[in-house]
């Protein structure tokens, strides 16, 4: 029997798309803002380029498939077989996600119309990024997004000719996004025909990190931003986090003259040592315990009203090696959006049930009904 993944089981999908389509009703009644109404083109967009990772991941499987000879006795297709079911069940549950996909693009095209003067679409940045993007994926054709997106063959060309004032649908573009590798925030936001290499690779970093986040393979950490304020160094002056250390400068005040303050902060490039954590904060170990901080600031002294005020830095740490800033919400840089977005997939994430290896392998063995302990080499105790 195949065995059915927990990120195939998606308990509040009918409810968000009742929400979505709540939503769509009411701001069609002029009773939404726009940044509600953004909000909710974010959270479909999430959901589509959660979907196209799922598609993606079964298309790869059914490839694999198409390469065994499964009268064999084949490790790899019982391997297949367990994981993801037979040839025939990976197309099946692979169209059924690409009919789900194509309702969520639906909701996608009432919001996009909803935003209105809101949405500043670029179609002349879209496509060009689609041609940049099949030139460094040349596996890729222009007639297979279409084939797959259900258009005609010609329609980009014809979009692109002088005079047609048409917008690509949005069946079409997450179909692109899907093919190219990218997320649907990178293909319509960003010029990719203009980035530096390091930029370049700093989009493919965020892109990963989004898509696998929305597959629940990745184990972020959360910090909240109560402890974060209040960090104070141990007996012997060690501060635990690496982002943090103990600064003296002057702070501004309700009198008329800044005062002298000594305290622990993140010395971040937005604010410098002027900086308070404003909401929950996310870390990600990487490779040989280099690690990833998603840190949510603003001024230490702000008006209410001053939108300059707050920021989204991420942030290196490699062990010995200390800390690089990586990008910040505030940098004048394209690739800087991409930074917000990344933060508010994480945070959004975060909220669901999360289930580390350790736990899950519990959880399988108490589903087998096996409880019993495993046997542990004495050369594996740590002591």
């Amino acid at each position: 029997m195949a065995k059915i993944k927990l990120s195939e089981t998606r308990l509040s999908e009918i409810d968000e798309k009742d929400v979505i389509r709540g939503f769509i009703a009411t701001a069609e009644l002029g009773l939404c803002n726009k940044d509600e109404i953004q909000e909710k083109y974010n959270l479909v967009v999430s959901e589509i380029d959660d979907l196209n990772s799922r598609i993606g991941e079964l298309e790869a499987a059914a490839q694999r498939w198409e390469h065994i000879d499964e009268s064999a006795d084949s490790k790899e297709a019982y391997t297949l077989a367990e994981e993801y079911g037979t040839q025939e069940d990976i197309v099946a549950r692979c169209e059924a996600l690409k009919k789900e996909r194509n309702r969520w693009a639906s909701y996608l095209t009432q919001l996009e119309a909803l935003l209105g003067e809101y949405k500043n679409f670029n179609k002349t940045l879209c496509f060009s990024n689609i041609r940049e993007l099949l030139r460094q994926h040349p596996e890729v054709k222009i007639g297979q997004i279409e084939k797959e997106a259900g258009i005609r063959l010609g329609y980009m060309s014809r979009l692109e000719k002088d005079g047609n004032t048409a917008e690509p649908s949005m069946e079409f573009i997450v179909t692109a996004a899907k093919l190219l590798k990218v997320s649907i925030d990178t293909l319509i936001s960003i010029d990719l025909t203009g980035l530096t290499p390091t930029e370049q690779y700093i989009v493919s970093f965020f892109d990963k990190l989004k898509a696998d986040t929305l597959k629940d393979k990745l184990d972020w950490c959360r910090e909240s931003a109560f402890n974060l304020n209040r960090i104070e160094p141990d007996i012997n002056g060690y501060i635990y986090h690496p982002l943090f250390s103990e600064e003296t400068f002057y702070e501004e005040t309700d009198c008329e003259y800044p005062q002298e303050v000594t305290r622990i902060v993140l010395n971040s490039k937005t604010f410098g040592p002027r900086t308070y954590i404003s909401g929950d904060c996310f870390n990600l170990r990487l490779k040989n315990g280099t690690t990833l901080y998603l840190m949510d600031i603003e001024k230490s002294v702000h008006r209410t009203d001053d939108a300059s005020a707050h920021a989204k830095e991420a942030w290196m740490y490699v062990p010995n090696k200390g800390c690089q800033l990586l990008l910040a919400s505030q940098d004048d840089t394209p690739v800087a959006p991409l930074l917000e977005v990344l933060f508010t997939v994480v945070r959004e994430r975060m909220e669901h049930p999360k289930v580390n290896n350790d736990v899950m392998y519990a959880i399988d063995s108490f589903m087998k009904d096996d409880i019993t302990d495993d046997d542990i080499d004495a050369d594996d105790l740590p002591f």
